[in-house]
């Protein structure tokens, strides 16, 4: 446990002192939480939580140096330490894909003020972040994106969005997601997302179930997929049931009934929330 801290801290300060060569150490702090999880699957451990907040709160951190002017510095909340970081430009650590590796880890730590700063990023800095280093995503993604930001901002414009997503994700319309990637981890988020926003508590619960139960066929399917830690917890779906648990209690028309090894109670049911400020 001991060396886990240490290590965490060790890589925080790395990405602190030169967020602009964030690849490792971001890498290496994602992977303390993924083992974290995967040891601790409940996470009923204190130091699994701490593991989980400090790779929220890195993500979150590269997006806020990435859009601050040039030459400011920025403050942020990293493993319980106020930290300053200097503006970068938006590199590949802060394309579409991180931005949804952010977004969904600050949801299932419900912090609101990182979840709106993420969705206050417009979509097209997204796609040049990308696009400065030669990556590229299917187009999808985008529209994803940016029904996200319409589903937490209440944006009038989240139909429109979802649907144009749930379209280009379709096995034909993507050209680089494989047929079994958009089937098993790329439409359940989608369709759990849209039985959310119809409040359809029976359908969110089926499509929620169905969306693990996929998630597992795929990071099982061969033995080097059932050694990848992104096999170990379905970020989508787990920050899609936060969102669900939170509503059910406080909507008593809508019933978050899911469970499975994949979803953290004690991050689904906040138990740590609060045992220190993130």
């Amino acid at each position: 446990m001991e060396d886990s801290a240490t290590r965490r801290k060790e890589q925080v300060a790395w990405l602190v002192r030169d967020p602009s060569l964030a690849d490792f150490p971001l890498e290496n702090i994602r992977r303390e939480a993924a083992i974290s999880l995967a040891v601790d699957p409940d996470s009923k451990n204190l130091i699994t939580w701490e593991s989980w907040s400090t790779y929220m709160q890195a993500t979150e951190a590269l997006f806020a140096a990435s859009t601050a002017p040039r030459g400011d510095h920025v403050e942020r909340l990293i493993d319980q330490e106020v930290r300053d970081l200097p503006s970068v430009e938006p590199s590949h650590f802060t394309d579409a894909g991180n931005w949804e590796t952010a977004f969904f880890l600050a949801l299932t730590c419900r912090d609101e003020n990182r979840v709106r700063f993420l969705c206050n990023i417009p979509v097209e800095l997204l796609k040049e972040a990308g696009e400065s280093d030669g990556g590229a995503y299917d187009e999808f993604l985008y529209y994803w994106i940016s029904a996200l930001q319409d589903f937490i901002l209440d944006r009038p414009t989240l139909v429109e969005n979802l649907t144009k997503a749930l379209e280009l994700s379709t096995p034909g319309q993507a050209d680089i997601s494989s047929s079994e990637t958009l089937d098993k981890l790329v439409f359940p988020p989608m369709n759990t997302l849209l039985r959310l926003a119809q409040r359809d508590s029976e359908e969110f619960n089926k499509g929620l179930a169905q969306g693990l139960r996929l998630f597992h066929d795929y990071y099982t399917a061969t033995e080097e997929r059932s050694k990848d830690l992104n096999g170990v917890v379905p970020l989508a779906l787990l920050a899609l049931a936060c969102l669900a648990c939170d509503i059910s209690d406080t909507d008593p028309d809508f019933h978050f009934e899911v469970e499975s090894d994949y979803l953290p109670k004690h991050i689904i049911r906040q138990s740590w929330y609060g045992e220190f400020p993130i």
